[in-house]
């Protein structure tokens, strides 16, 4: 496996502007080593977005258990903190529940779902208050049905960034998950709006974006250019 110092030389050859990190590339780090990681990235003309929110558990705001959600908050906030220090504008990822999780065969899926959904909210107003002190934007990743079930459509997620009613909370829409869920993807893209904080590109099959693949991307260029879209966008290839 490529170490991060790698990776970043790599961006960089590819021409990119901008690199996004997972948790695990900064957080375990110290103070020094995380500044010497932003001007190593920086220095090689990159900006940086991070994906990965980290709940597990013992920490997830759409828990009911009281401790179990006020330390889901907490880490979030950290996160976010930690954003700031490496000079990110953007942190994304499920901070609404936990990743790669789905209801048991015993479990009232409907009645979770809703119970959840609304744990999560009451978190994140406070997660996204945060978010605006320290001028970071919080980015909901909605993704497939297989890895979550309190938001799969950008319909779900803009009605949960719309309780949640903060400008320091957007979307995080990403090709892979939307080929899944959506009847249209561009449909999907002109519904979020200006909700729409953050995109990932890739094929159905998570391979790069090219010709022989099943996403028609002019046409889905065109329709980030007609909502005024001017954020990143983050290739995020699985070979």
């Amino acid at each position: 496996a490529l170490d991060i110092h790698q990776i970043i030389e790599l961006t960089k050859k590819a021409n990119m502007d901008t690199i996004e990190l997972k948790a695990g590339d900064f957080v375990p780090l110290t103070t020094e080593g995380r500044a010497a990681l932003r001007k190593e990235i920086e220095d090689a003309g990159l900006s940086i977005t991070i994906n990965g929110t980290g709940l597990r558990p013992e920490r997830d705001v759409s828990s009911s258990d009281e401790e179990s959600h006020k330390a889901g908050i907490k880490h979030l906030c950290h996160m976010l903190d930690l954003s700031k220090e490496m000079g990110a504008k953007l942190f994304s990822g499920i901070p609404y529940g936990l990743w790669n999780t789905r209801p048991g065969a015993d479990d009232d899926a409907i009645e979770m779902k809703k119970e959840r959904r609304a744990n999560a909210i009451r978190g994140l107003k406070e997660v996204a208050k945060h978010a605006e002190e320290v001028k970071v934007v919080l980015c909901l990743e909605i993704v497939n049905r297989f890895e979550q079930y309190i938001a799969n459509t950008a319909e779900e997620g803009i009605a949960i960034c719309e309780e949640i009613n903060n400008p320091y909370c957007k979307l995080l829409l990403d090709t892979f998950h939307m080929n899944i869920e959506e009847d249209s993807l561009v449909d999907a893209i002109r519904k979020a709006g200006n909700r729409l904080g953050h995109v990932h590109v890739g094929e159905a099959n998570r391979r790069p974006p090219n010709k022989q693949g099943r996403i028609q991307w002019d046409i889905l260029g065109k329709a980030l250019k007609e909502i005024g879209y001017d954020q990143y966008v983050i290739m995020e290839p699985f070979e």
